[in-house]
């Protein structure tokens, strides 16, 4: 165990030269104080000689190159995480701060109470495994009392965690899945969804529509290579991941379908193609544009018609009956948390990131950038699918981090390095 120390300096008391000799800390964290740095691995560092400001904005910032190509962990009262883009060759460097086991003690000016808002009762675990490390973020009650995977820390001792209340995906693309992270999420005989055990499975991005993707109009050499590898039949692709869906849906959880911009493009398709110059999927579109047009229809404040993607998943899924398909801007909260934002549409239809999501004042995971984050209440999950995909050029902070919402409402971003989750 390691306590990082830091000073905050109340502008409006008495400060002498004495008091600057005049530190002390609770008798209890003497043991763990570390104040110069500590590597834990060749990949990551405790920069335990680093005092940041308590009430900084954005305690991270200005830190990225600091540690080289490693990646570090910085004492601070606000949780914040980012992941910062490395070449393609390696993981992308993960930049966290711990949150405190102090209690908050702010100035009533505009910076202390920020500070007090933002003020984590937290730490943050590693698992050392060699040259690779497990990070995940441990969030404590009022009371002290926190959750961490399967067990719950309490003043009388360690007792059964019970089941986590939802496990928020990475984005799948389920057509470019990792079997990697199939393997560390399902299959393996101690994977996430089994240990875990989460009501809930939330999915971004399910599925890719890499069959008939709008970028890839007059991209000839792409459409050659797709034909004669058949993979671009829409329905055979779709059939694909709701097979997958089905195969992997424990009979205990349900499913949580958030509106993705991938999925999406199922409709732009139906608008904007031509089923006379496709002779692969023209029955297809047919019988889906009939579909939404018997059930298009005025309401009072415009026109609504069905999403595709949804109408043929509840078609097809043998697990539909488990399953919430929410609309777009259509709230879920699990723990009174929001889970049904993707994070490509961002407040008032500007683009989405985390840092706008951050200012509407809900708690929020979201995710879509691949990116995983955490700020300001906001958590972005990152991706399942493979790392190289088509349209990911230059240095890249993709990772594989999955979201995990404990029966105590409190959050954990879990990453998958190879095909484990945990060391």
């Amino acid at each position: 165990m390691v306590v990082i120390p830091y000073r905050y300096r109340n502008p409006t008391s008495q400060w002498t030269e004495n008091a600057q000799e005049d530190d002390w800390w609770a008798p209890e964290l003497v043991p763990f104080l570390l104040d110069t740095r500590l590597t834990l691995n060749d990949h990551l560092l405790i920069l335990g000689d680093i005092k940041t400001q308590p009430t900084a904005v954005s305690p991270l910032s200005g830190f990225e190159t600091l540690t080289g190509g490693r990646s570090a962990i910085i004492g601070h009262p606000k949780l914040e995480l980012l992941t910062i883009p490395t070449p393609q060759h390696k993981l992308p460097k993960v930049m966290t701060t711990t949150g405190a086991v102090t209690v908050a003690n702010y100035t009533d000016t505009k910076a202390g109470k920020k500070g007090e808002h933002h003020h984590t009762f937290g730490a943050a675990v590693v698992e050392v495994a060699g040259d690779v490390f497990h990070l995940r973020q441990l969030n404590a009650q009022t009371n002290g009392e926190f959750i961490d995977l399967t067990e719950r820390f309490t003043s009388s001792g360690v007792k059964p965690a019970g089941r986590a209340a939802a496990l928020v995906m990475g984005d799948s693309h389920i057509e470019f899945i990792d079997p990697a992270v199939v393997r560390a999420t399902f299959t393996a005989p101690k994977s996430m969804i089994k240990t875990l055990k989460p009501r809930y499975l939330v999915w971004h991005d399910v599925h890719d529509f890499f069959s008939r993707n709008h970028h890839h109009r007059g991209e000839c050499f792409t459409n050659y290579a797709k034909h004669h590898a058949g993979l671009d039949n829409i329905e055979r692709w779709l059939d694909h991941t709701f097979a997958f869906i089905d195969k992997h849906t424990p009979a205990n959880a349900k499913n949580v379908f958030v509106p993705s911009n991938h999925p999406d493009a199922l409709l732009r398709w139906l608008k904007e193609s031509d089923p006379r110059d496709d002779p692969e999927n023209g029955l297809f579109w047919a019988r889906t544009y009939a579909a939404l047009l018997e059930q298009t229809r005025m309401t009072p404040s415009g026109t609504a018609h069905p999403d595709p993607f949804v109408y043929w998943a509840k078609q097809k899924l043998k697990t539909a009956g488990q399953a919430v398909f929410l609309d777009r801007d259509q709230s879920f909260q699990v723990q009174g948390i929001e889970v049904g934002y993707h994070g490509d549409q961002g407040p008032n239809g500007a683009r989405g990131s985390i840092r706008a999501f951050g200012k509407i004042g809900t708690k929020t995971i979201i995710g879509h950038s691949h990116s995983p984050g955490i700020r300001d209440g906001v958590y972005q999950v990152g991706l399942s699918a493979r790392y190289r995909l088509e349209y990911n050029h230059g240095p890249s902070s993709w990772l594989h981090t999955h979201c995990v919402v404990y029966g105590n409402g409190k959050r954990s971003l879990i990453t998958i390095i190879g095909n484990r989750w945990r060391a």
